[in-house]
């Protein structure tokens, strides 16, 4: 247990543990499923972020690439740029969101940025994978799940209350 605790300081020591992460939920939509994104700047590349590279398992084909979600600054009418098409292979396709060149958009380490999305027609496999900063060095984004509606929340605890009732009325 002692080494396994040494292990994991020295790895956080050293920055193995510190990673820059983007994270994704999905959500069913009259149209298929959107995919909402957010970057996090941990501080792995040592600097800000301006770059964020999607490599999708899916072909271009199944993307709504007319309504990719931008963050200011990042594609918009405001700056920066957007990139999107076929990938390695025709069944592999990629998103390359851009900040505008005066680093007033730039994630700086410690921030989070949210608003990269799209919508696709079939869900995607896995993996979906990311790049920064103009790397080619892809890591898995990692998938989290939306926190329950208010009208969910209710439901389940209006079930939970009623559910000993059902069972004294019932034995």
């Amino acid at each position: 247990m002692k080494t396994r605790r040494l292990i994991l300081l020295a790895a956080a020591a050293s920055g193995l543990l510190r990673a820059d992460v983007v994270t994704y939920t999905v959500s069913p939509v009259a149209n298929g499923f959107s995919y909402q994104f957010a970057l996090t700047n941990m501080g792995t590349t040592g600097g800000t972020l301006f770059d964020l590279f999607l490599s999708l398992p899916t072909e271009i084909a199944n993307i709504d690439t007319i309504n990719i979600g931008v963050p200011v600054g990042w594609g918009d009418t405001t700056g920066g740029l957007l990139f999107f098409g076929p990938d390695i292979s025709a069944s592999t396709s990629f998103i390359e969101w851009v900040a505008d060149f005066s680093g007033a958009h730039d994630v700086a380490i410690g921030s989070s940025l949210s608003g990269f999305s799209f919508i696709t027609a079939p869900p995607l496999g896995l993996p979906i994978s990311f790049a920064l900063n103009g790397s080619t060095d892809l890591s898995p984004a990692q998938q989290i799940t939306a926190a329950p509606e208010a009208a969910t929340l209710a439901l389940f605890a209006a079930a939970s209350l009623l559910l000993p009732l059902a069972r004294r009325i019932q034995g």
